[in-house]
């Protein structure tokens, strides 16, 4: 009973997350304010009553439209609020379940959430890079330095694990946009926005799980970019966004460490044994 309590409850918490991440994601590339004013349309600027802001159900009520001026609402904002609300229900089965199983420090406790609070902040993060081209300071300045300090506490990771982090995981990208601006003739091709973001993982989750993130955006963004090839579909100029990539890549290598680890072992085994 308790589990299946907890398991709604995660995914409404998600909803109202999702709800607020797409205010970041419209607000933010704006530089408008995410209090002021009240959430409105885009499009009439009529601000929404409360029965009309309500996760996903408003959307469902009012058949994708406006209720004032009925234009059409952005199918953005559900499938916010449905993915948000689905990797909540991941988060609680994968990594709250497992830590309440046994006992844990306050300053354990604080960094478990601000794991947390990193792996939600990459959906929005990942949508405006996406839409924009861009990850704005704000998401990854802020995070960076408090994860670096909280590695001076009691917890998962040391300071010299935090730092490695840090060099490993911007590290692997500056080099890689440093050759690639060489191969390109000086063309950007690693943004500063998409570094900084692997500080923030490098400097939360250490070395390991730094680089198996990007090992694992570079393997889907290659996949990817090479059916958008053969589909003919690439954007102008081959440009496609790295910060959903390398979300991606940390929601996997967090959430599924130790088997990809034991398929990599089994893999060369495989090898080695042709």
């Amino acid at each position: 009973m308790n589990f299946l309590f907890f398991l709604i409850f995660s995914f409404i918490m998600g909803l109202i997350l999702g709800s607020f991440f797409n205010v970041l994601i419209y607000r933010i590339p704006r530089n408008e304010s995410i209090i002021k004013p009240p959430s409105h349309c885009p499009f009439c600027n009529n601000y929404l009553k409360i029965w009309e802001n309500i996760p996903l159900i408003s959307y469902i009520i009012l058949k994708g439209r406006c209720s004032h001026c009925k234009n059409k609402i952005s199918i953005q904002y559900p499938l916010v609020e449905i993915l948000t609300a689905i990797l909540c229900v991941f988060l609680y089965l994968f990594i709250i379940i497992p830590f309440l199983s046994s006992k844990h420090s306050i300053f354990e406790i604080t960094f478990l959430i601000l794991k947390l609070t990193i792996l939600l902040i990459t959906i929005p993060v990942s949508i405006i890079d996406l839409f924009y081209f861009i990850i704005p300071d704000c998401f990854t300045i802020p995070f960076l330095i408090i994860a670096f300090l909280f590695s001076f506490f009691p917890g998962d990771i040391s300071p010299i694990q935090s730092l490695l982090g840090i060099l490993i995981g911007a590290g692997i990208l500056l080099l890689a946009g440093l050759i690639g601006e060489y191969i390109l003739k000086k063309k950007e091709s690693m943004g500063g926005g998409d570094i900084k973001l692997m500080a923030v993982f490098g400097a939360l989750f250490g070395g390991q799980i730094s680089f198996l993130t990007i090992f694992l955006a570079s393997l889907i963004g290659s996949v990817l970019g090479l059916i958008l090839l053969l589909l003919k579909k690439m954007p102008n100029e081959h440009k496609i966004p790295f910060g959903p990539f390398l979300s991606l890549g940390l929601w996997l290598s967090v959430l599924l460490y130790e088997k990809l680890i034991l398929f990599y072992h089994s893999f060369i085994d495989f090898l080695i044994n042709l």
